[in-house]
């Protein structure tokens, strides 16, 4: 095969040789400029750090993970008592009322609360933290109250229960569950479980490998 080449042939070479490292050098350049800004592949980028984690976590204020519907009864009764010193003020004859109650109540960890030495990272990319622990995030009482479902009694001259009374022992009820603690002890480990769950899930996707302690 003859290799010998004028010097026109020498030329077109040259210029095939350097436009095909300009290419190269363009599809660096731009894969540095038009680097893709996926918010997750930043975060695997980059030294992940504990305020990495715990601004991850604190994204998720007050995340409820644990919901509950109850119904409660409430019950009211007046005493009839004579004790006021203005007669005109004093009612006479007993009244009473029981009520069906609904209640929704939501529970989770306000993360919030998590501190920065609640978290301890490792170069294996291992997580561990140490979450709040659970409580109340928010609550609701079904405002609408059907009237079939009231047992009612009124006394003498007392008028009927009205919505004031009524508001009243609603109030009573959810003070009472809200305080109870064998209700929320019942839940604290599905609450726990629940949320541990949902920010696994975030931070394995991460790359990370969460470790949640006591």
């Amino acid at each position: 095969m003859d290799f010998n080449l004028n010097k026109e042939q020498k030329r077109t070479i040259r210029n095939c040789a350097l436009a095909l490292v300009l290419c190269t050098v363009a599809v660096v350049v731009a894969n540095l400029f038009f680097k893709s800004s996926d918010p997750v592949e930043e975060f695997l980028e980059k030294q992940i750090g504990k305020e990495d984690v715990l601004g991850l976590f604190q994204s998720k204020s007050q995340l409820a993970t644990t919901e509950v519907k109850l119904r409660r009864m409430g019950i009211y009764d007046s005493d009839t008592r004579l004790a006021t010193i203005n007669p005109s003020e004093w009612k006479v004859g007993r009244r009473a009322c029981i009520m069906p109650v609904d209640i929704t109540i939501k529970y989770g960890i306000d993360m919030q609360k998590l501190k920065l030495s609640d978290i301890k990272t490792d170069s294996t990319k291992t997580v561990k933290i140490h979450l709040p622990k659970p409580e109340v995030i928010d609550y609701n009482v079904e405002m609408r109250t059907d009237r079939g479902e009231l047992v009612t009694m009124s006394g003498w001259l007392r008028d009927e229960v009205g919505e004031q009374t009524i508001q009243t022992i609603k109030n009573k009820v959810v003070e009472q569950v809200l305080a109870d603690s064998t209700l929320f002890n019942n839940l604290q480990g599905q609450i726990e479980s629940n949320t541990r769950s949902i920010f696994r899930a975030m931070l394995q996707q991460m790359g990370l490998k969460p470790v949640f302690t006591n």
